[in-house]
């Protein structure tokens, strides 16, 4: 991937934790003026406003995930409790998969953040808003352009 020229304007990626919230941020910080579209996921809009960001011009894409973006589960064989030893769950491999696949968070965090220069994370501050915050990066860093320095806030 390239760095985004000096002279472009940079694209700043805003991930709030539930729609609600990253409608509230949008409002917010665009003097109530953003302009909102449905992103990949249906559930999750996209706000978009022009502002400053570290003292440069920037443009802002607000948007959420629906809580968890992954879940941990056990494999089918592991999870007929009346047939499976408990002790042997304490060894049995688990699987990551989507919390909602219908919903296609991840899809809409790795579209949304195709090209973005930096990421801003308004999740909450404890061990879960931490856990869904390396959720969102391991789906938008991938995309982002990527530049010396701090990218993810």
């Amino acid at each position: 991937k390239t760095s985004t020229p000096i002279a472009q304007k940079m694209i700043v990626l805003m991930v709030a934790e539930k729609p609600s919230i990253s409608q509230s941020i949008a409002h917010l910080l665009s003097d109530g003026k953003p302009k909102s579209r449905k992103g990949y996921s249906s559930h999750c809009s996209v706000h978009e406003f022009h502002s400053v960001f570290q003292g440069k011009p920037a443009e802002f894409r607000v948007t959420s995930v629906l809580g968890h973006v992954y879940g941990t589960d056990f494999y089918p064989e592991y999870q007929n409790w009346k047939s499976v030893d408990p002790v042997t769950l304490f060894e049995a491999p688990i699987r990551k998969t989507e919390s909602m696949p219908n919903a296609n968070v991840c899809k809409h965090l790795r579209k949304e953040a195709k090209g973005v220069d930096y990421l801003v994370l308004w999740l909450d501050c404890d061990r879960e808003g931490e856990n869904i915050c390396f959720e969102v990066i391991e789906n938008t860093k991938p995309k982002m352009n990527h530049h010396p320095g701090q990218q993810i806030f």
